[in-house]
């Protein structure tokens, strides 16, 4: 239930028992594994070897944030694409579609199996300072359409997309990196202009989302969407007919000030399925360590526990380890430089 970051470019031993011993069955890819696609393509395998020998435990989720435009983990060679907002200025259907299907298929290549996008958000306010070209477009519909289109490019890449950042990041005017945003708009408003694209992706058949740590006083005036029931069971699951993961953003963001203990209780109780931690290995060991006391102590049910895991267990059956095997990355990233180019075309600033 937890996604971790790690350091180093090959295996290590700290890696390994973060698999091997703690059982983490996710990783968060940075540039800090990055060398070049051969050395992490040999990485990957490494790191999937580990648990491919035991028939009852299913490969890890090899995560990465790569959008295109400034939030892009892995650097050349792979390729760069110009940020998501000029999907929208282009308007198309298709073009969205090979965008999701291009990038998919480079990370395949590579051994990624879940990458961080679409950002779902509708850029509705225009000084957010965190989202900007990050969302697709300010207008729901295109947002909604253009979303889903990704959504199917990249799952028949075979690689799982994760929808973001629920319920809408868009309306901000603080970074959630840096502070705990509010959206003080009504409820209405929100189900309006916000909730369409999420809406749209779930039927569509998205089944990972990742929450936002933003207050909506409309629905809850105390917690952020990530510890929020009324957020991510009434309206996600219950109004949504959401079924899939709900995974936390990085809890190490100061947007987040809960102590690293207090996590699990909140979260679970929230409906948080994947709870994920991107640098600080200590706070993966004092959250999980956690979670096992809550769980033993009787604070978190131990049916809370087994619903997420069977959610997890769902979505690992997409995920086929060897699929990298056939697919030629050089011909893929001279496919996908032509599809950066088309896409370049219609930015704008």
């Amino acid at each position: 239930m937890i996604v971790s970051g790690f350091e180093g470019t090959s295996l290590n031993s700290r890696t390994e028992e973060l698999i091997v011993k703690q059982g983490i069955g996710g990783l968060i890819l940075f540039e800090r594994n990055y060398k070049n696609p051969d050395q992490l393509r040999q990485l990957i395998e490494d790191l999937q070897s580990l648990t491919a020998q035991i028939p009852e435990v299913p490969p890890l989720f090899i995560s990465v944030d790569q959008e295109g435009g400034r939030v892009a983990r892995l650097g050349s060679p792979l390729t760069r694409f110009p940020p998501m907002s000029c999907l929208g200025q282009a308007d198309s259907n298709d073009l969205a579609y090979r965008f999701g299907l291009g990038m998919g298929k480079e990370l395949r290549a590579v051994g990624v199996n879940m990458d961080y996008a679409p950002v779902l958000d509708v850029h509705s306010n225009p000084a957010n300072p965190i989202i900007g070209h990050r969302a697709l477009d300010s207008d729901t519909e295109k947002v909604a359409r253009l979303g889903t289109e990704l959504i199917r490019g990249f799952y028949d890449a075979g690689v799982i997309p994760v929808g973001k950042h629920f319920p809408g990041h868009g309306d901000t005017s603080q970074d959630s990196h840096l502070t705990l945003p509010r959206v003080e708009r009504a409820r209405n408003s929100l189900e309006e202009i916000e909730l369409p694209p999420f809406a749209r992706a779930i039927k569509q058949g998205l089944e990972v989302l990742m929450t936002a740590h933003v207050i909506y006083p409309a629905w809850d005036e105390k917690q952020p969407a990530t510890f929020s029931p009324t957020i991510l069971i009434d309206v996600l699951r219950k109004s949504l007919g959401f079924e899939g993961l709900v995974m936390s953003d990085d809890l190490e963001m100061k947007a987040i000030q809960d102590k690293p203990e207090s996590i699990p209780l909140l979260g679970t109780n929230a409906g948080i399925d994947l709870f994920l931690i991107c640098h600080d290995l200590e706070k993966v060991n004092i959250l999980q360590n956690a979670m096992i006391q809550d769980i033993e102590r009787g604070l978190i049910q131990q049916s809370t526990i087994d619903q997420s895991l069977a959610r997890i267990f769902k979505v690992k059956k997409r995920l086929r380890t060897s699929e990298n095997t056939d697919l030629d990355l050089e011909d893929i990233l001279q496919e996908n430089h032509k599809l950066a180019q088309e896409m370049r075309e219609y930015f704008k600033e």
